[in-house]
């Protein structure tokens, strides 16, 4: 009897699990929209001050990544992002976001921030700078689940064309760039 209790234990709790998985893939993550992000402070390549809502068009899905130079597993994502946003063309607002310490960033001198553009074909991008606060906003609640000591990158949200938060992810594995790129399009095609 009792072994039977643990086996039926077992099943629902792995039952719960599967659904749970399922559910976190299909609903969107925070059910935030673009325009509560549009009010965020930051600071474009070349050092002025910008809105992030100024880089949005109304209409188009928006894909925010955040990234720093430093950061392995942003260099191994970078390459996707880029084929995504190539293979998407103008369809799309591309973001891409660099989060930095300070201003300069001790930890991304600008020729180390030069070669991670170069290598993952993201040169021609005009890629935005936001310093840890403005990080801060972009993350939102999502803040309390980044571990402490971390700084919680690279972080990619998508927004459908209508402007609702459709997918959030945090780090990157390079087994997943396949299954990112899809969900990229998929998202973008809404």
């Amino acid at each position: 009897m009792r072994f039977a209790r643990s086996i039926l234990a077992f099943s629902a709790m792995a039952w719960l699990m599967t659904v749970s998985a399922s559910a976190d893939q299909a609903a969107p993550t925070t059910g935030r929209s673009i325009a509560s992000l549009a009010h965020i402070p930051l600071m474009s390549r070349q050092g002025a001050a910008v809105q992030l809502g100024s880089r949005v068009a109304s209409g188009k899905p928006t894909l925010i990544a955040v990234w720093a130079s430093w950061c392995p597993p942003c260099v191994a994502e970078a390459p996707y992002l880029d084929k995504a946003r190539k293979d998407l063309g103008k369809s799309y607002n591309f973001l891409y976001i660099n989060r930095r310490e300070g201003n300069p960033d001790p930890d991304q001198p600008a020729d180390q921030v030069a070669q991670f553009l170069d290598r993952a074909g993201l040169s021609d991008v005009d890629y935005l700078v936001a310093d840890v606060r403005a990080y801060q906003q972009i993350v939102g609640a999502d803040f309390k689940d980044i571990p402490q000591g971390k700084v919680g990158i690279p972080r990619l949200y998508l927004f459908d064309a209508e402007g609702r938060q459709v997918y959030t992810s945090y780090g990157f594995d390079e087994a997943e760039g396949a299954q990112l790129e899809q969900r990229i399009k998929r998202a973008m095609t809404k």
